[in-house]
């Protein structure tokens, strides 16, 4: 099997850069790579240009600044048996792409593997995983990689054998195959917020034992602030799109909406006492955007259950 590696970037010459220094040493060398680029960015241009030891090419993504376009249009040019989707601010250990294809090796029914990411060791990780808990947001939990009615994921505190998931991160691989039959969703535009849950969840009600982790594919993601949306844009995004996801992949039962309710609720408390705490400067004005972002979604809520989310994309910049 041969893997081709299609990575998205927005914007981040320098952190590009140290991606693709990671995806040619690997020990086992990928058939080619696809950058994907959703600005017209000379200098990511001339990065790509620079490497020899692969096969690269750099896309311009005509139609327009989507993270979910960019990866559709990626599988499409891609011709690998396997297609790997990276960040462009992640880097991955030399042994990434051979430990995944192992996994695709020995679990024949796989259809869907990425690689693994430490949990960091810090006051404000431990303090999110504790609310995470209570309020069925992201959290770690031993033996455990699945998705919550809130369109947020249980990821394994720690793993030394290849685990089963019902979800898998922006950064996973899929067979060609699957790609195939699967679209990323393009009513996700820009930062796309939430778009790999949704993608990988899809995939895990038709194959319930396709998806794994590989827990020795290590990975680091530098977060670049390069990029990335103003804060208000994202956290309105994340209402939207949340909501909008909630509707087209859980049932509308009373204990999903209440989950979903709660969710929403531990955002908001999760913000205050970090401010409290002085874990972090922005979470007062992150609830000020939380609290719009709920109105926002309450005044087109017919809308957003059809799936119409014009109203919003069309505010993108």
């Amino acid at each position: 099997m041969e893997i081709s590696i299609v990575i998205p970037t927005y914007k981040r010459p320098a952190e590009l850069k140290e991606c693709l220094n990671s995806v040619i040493r690997q020990t086992k060398p990928p058939k080619e790579i696809l950058v994907i680029d959703n600005a017209d960015d000379e200098a990511s241009k001339k990065i790509v240009g620079e490497i020899s030891a692969v096969a690269a090419r750099y896309v311009r993504n005509e139609k327009e600044n989507s993270l979910t376009g960019a990866k559709n249009l990626g599988a499409e040019k891609a011709s690998g048996d396997i297609v790997l989707f990276l960040d462009d601010d992640m880097t991955i250990t030399k042994n990434y792409l051979e430990e995944l294809l192992s996994v695709y090796q020995t679990h024949p029914e796989a259809v869907g593997v990425e690689g693994y990411i430490e949990a960091p060791n810090t006051k404000l990780y431990k303090f999110s995983n504790l609310i995470g808990r209570l309020f069925f947001l992201g959290h770690r939990a031993e033996n455990q990689c699945r998705i919550l009615p809130s369109i947020k994921g249980v990821y394994p505190g720690s793993l030394n054998s290849p685990m089963n998931c019902e979800w898998l991160s922006g950064v996973s691989s899929w067979k060609k195959e699957i790609l195939a039959e699967f679209k990323f969703d393009e009513n996700l535009k820009k930062y796309s917020d939430s778009e790999d849950l949704d993608f990988s969840y899809r995939v895990h009600k038709k194959y319930p034992r396709g998806l794994f982790i590989a827990p020795r594919a290590l990975m680091r993601n530098k977060e670049a602030e390069a990029g990335r949306p103003a804060l208000r844009e994202l956290i309105l995004m994340t209402e939207i799109y949340n909501l909008y996801l909630f509707y087209k992949n859980f049932d509308q039962t009373l204990k999903n909406k209440l989950i979903f309710l709660w969710s929403r609720v531990g955002k908001f408390i999760f913000n205050l006492l970090a401010f409290v705490y002085k874990l972090s400067p922005n979470y007062l004005k992150k609830n000020v955007y939380l609290v719009e972002g709920w109105f926002l979604a309450i005044k087109h809520k017919k809308e957003i259950k059809a799936g119409n989310l014009e109203f919003f994309n069309k505010t993108l910049r």
